[in-house]
């Protein structure tokens, strides 16, 4: 090709670029204006901190000209947005470093293809680009290797194939063969003029002569300042000398698909196994923590209200004392008369007296401690309790003091073990003999009381023979409509008073009873879910240190990801996607663990109940921690300049 055919590619007028140290002003660059057409062999030279390396990251576009004008093909870099910057690295540019700013977990085919991600090329299209170009370079047999598997030259040849894999209008070659042997740097310029005869733009920077004597252009750079230029001052333009057309309008690439950024990030995770780890397990915790607290603080709360349930939901619970004496079953203010003269209000289906106290019962040399309760026929009716074997007493006993007796299941079972039938048998109960007639229909367990430790004896009986004075220490309402039970309450609660010439009783329904359990276990409940979450969020400030150090470790990656394409948006992206993806993993370990801790906590008699919503809220927690304490370190990952973060070793 003629210069005389060519186009302008780069163009820069009285660029510069100064930094500010402290009260002094470093003039990296000063005012250099240089013209570099399509297809041309240039060599910048000069002594290190002549401003050759900045001219290179301006050039590349890594860096923003602190003042006068840079064109690449027409486009004035300063007009563009980060995106389209980026979109220039990813298809105009490509870098080949001294140290050859390879990734050491990927092998030379995923380090050849990394820009090609963000160029969204299928992956097997760019693997087979990849290998393609390995290939013709020589080191196609190391294709699947990491970097300290290979040789310094190898690792050069793969930087190389990485700078062409999207096709690159420019290859900008940084010392290059800095850190080769002389054979090896002969066989790297080698490639690179076979580059450049294959119509690509090669901008070598060195500050060896004998290199530079390679490049079919020597521009020499001193002070930032351009020294001399082998084109005959042709290199040394003027606005006029600039394009006139105007360019086609540069289009930003889509940021990467999220698969393609958790396939990433699950690498970066795998790669980094320990450091995961320790992120995962605050994370694991707290979920796992939520899960279970919520569990027992449910099973609890549900115990309760099964024991309540089981009395009904239509009942009235009326104990002896008022004031200071309330709930004391030693107040004696409640009488027989009293749950006759109830039984009798209209509405009222049954009232039921009752005297009750633990005691032992035995049949023969094995004894059994119980809950025994002086009670009439009407207890039946308002505990809607059934038989299962034998008669429950009469009036007639009642009238007799009958010294009959019924028992639970729990008593049958303890006392009777020889599979005796107990009815019909003889027991002793506080020194007296009791005939069992009956057998109470099995309830089991509830609010961790066994219900079927019942010893059920007729009152006038229990009144004489086992308690010696005549009061009661409760009675049982049950209301025929539950829907007026409140009018039931307020018309026992005025019949009782009347009678007794004062409020000596308390009067409480099953139904605002569990309501007030319900509120009140509730409160435990959420208590201990708060304190488990105080736990999800430590973990969350873990989550967001560990990441803030993983950006710290990975800043040469970052600014590497960015000088091959990715735009500001991926590397969020990318970052915002580990935490998520390290919170999702450590939600799902949380609830498998905190369901197992509660799984075995319920083996050992605790009570525990599962429920949808607290696995849900704590995965959902889990997920909510990743997205905002991962976006800080992925915010400062994205503002991380890359020229810093490419200098670091």
């Amino acid at each position: 090709m003629n210069n005389s055919d060519r186009q302008t590619l780069i163009a820069l007028r009285d660029v510069s670029r100064h930094y500010q140290t402290g009260d002094e002003t470093v003039k990296a660059l000063d005012g250099v204006s240089l013209t570099i057409e399509h297809g041309e062999f240039v060599a910048v030279m000069g002594q290190s901190g002549s401003g050759k390396s900045t001219l290179m990251n301006i050039l590349g576009c890594l860096d923003r000209p602190t003042g006068g004008e840079y064109k690449v093909n027409g486009h004035d870099v300063a007009d563009l947005t980060p995106d389209q910057l980026a979109a220039l690295r990813l298809k105009t540019f490509g870098f080949v470093f001294q140290r050859y700013q390879l990734l050491a977990n990927l092998t030379a085919q995923e380090n050849v293809a990394l820009p090609a991600v963000y160029a969204h090329t299928p992956k097997e299209q760019r693997e087979q680009r990849a290998a393609e170009l390995l290939d013709k370079l020589g080191v196609g047999v190391r294709m699947h290797h990491t970097p300290s598997e290979m040789s310094g030259g190898q690792q050069q040849r793969v930087s190389i194939a990485r700078a062409m894999i999207n096709g690159a209008e420019v290859i900008l070659a940084d010392e290059p063969t800095g850190a080769l042997d002389s054979a090896t740097g002969v066989q790297v310029l080698d490639m690179l003029k076979q580059l450049n005869e294959e119509g690509v733009t090669v901008i070598l920077i060195t500050h060896d002569a004998e290199v530079a004597e390679h490049a079919k252009r020597q521009i020499h750079i001193h002070d930032g300042k351009i020294q001399s230029d082998s084109a005959d001052g042709k290199g040394q333009t003027s606005s006029a000398d600039a394009p006139k057309a105007t360019p086609a309008p540069l289009k930003p690439f889509r940021s990467v698909s999220a698969l393609v950024s958790i396939g990433t990030a699950l690498q970066s995770l795998k790669n980094n196994w320990f450091r995961t780890l320790l992120t995962l397990l605050g994370i694991v915790i707290g979920v796992a923590a939520v899960v279970a607290m919520m569990a027992i603080g449910e099973g609890g709360k549900q115990q309760v209200l099964q024991r309540i349930e089981s009395m009904g939901t239509n009942l009235l619970l009326i104990r002896p004392g008022g004031g200071n004496n309330r709930n004391s079953g030693d107040t004696a203010t409640l009488s027989v008369e009293d749950a006759e003269a109830l039984a009798k209000l209209p509405g009222i289906e049954a009232a039921a007296p009752e005297r009750n106290t633990r005691a032992t019962v035995r049949f023969g040399s094995r004894d059994f401690r119980g809950r025994a309760r002086a009670i009439t026929p009407d207890y039946l009716v308002v505990k809607d309790w059934s038989m299962s074997q034998g008669t429950f007493f009469t009036e007639d006993d009642m009238s007799s003091l009958a010294p009959v007796v019924v028992i639970g299941q729990t008593i049958v079972d303890q006392l009777f073990v020889n599979g005796e039938n107990p009815i019909g048998q003889y027991v002793f109960l506080s020194n007296g003999i009791f005939q069992v007639v009956g057998v109470l229909e099995a309830k089991g367990a509830a609010g961790g009381e066994d219900m079927d430790e019942e010893i059920l004896i007729p009152l006038t009986t229990g009144m004489v023979r086992i308690f010696g004075r005549e009061y009661l220490s409760s009675i049982t309402v049950s209301i025929e409509d539950t829907d007026e039970i409140e009018e039931a309450e307020a018309l026992v609660t005025q019949v009782l008073t009347q009678r007794h010439g004062a409020e000596d009783f308390t009067v409480r329904n099953t139904a605002s009873l569990i309501e007030a359990i319900t509120e009140t276990q509730d409160t435990l409940t959420w208590l201990l879910g708060s304190v488990a979450a105080i736990s999800l969020f430590v973990g969350g400030i873990g989550v967001m240190n560990i990441m803030l150090v993983s950006v710290s470790e990975r800043r040469r990656e970052i600014g590497l990801r960015i000088a091959t394409g990715a735009k500001p948006g991926d590397i969020l992206q990318q970052f915002n996607i580990e935490a998520l993806v390290v919170c999702c993993l450590g939600g799902v370990v949380g609830l498998v663990l905190g369901g197992t801790v509660a799984f075995i906590i319920g083996q050992m008699n605790i009570a525990i109940a599962y429920s949808l919503t607290p696995p849900v809220m704590a995965f959902v927690s889990a997920v909510l921690v990743g997205l905002v304490f991962g976006h800080a370190p992925a915010r400062k990952a994205s503002r991380l300049n890359p020229i810093d973060a490419l200098a670091e070793d």
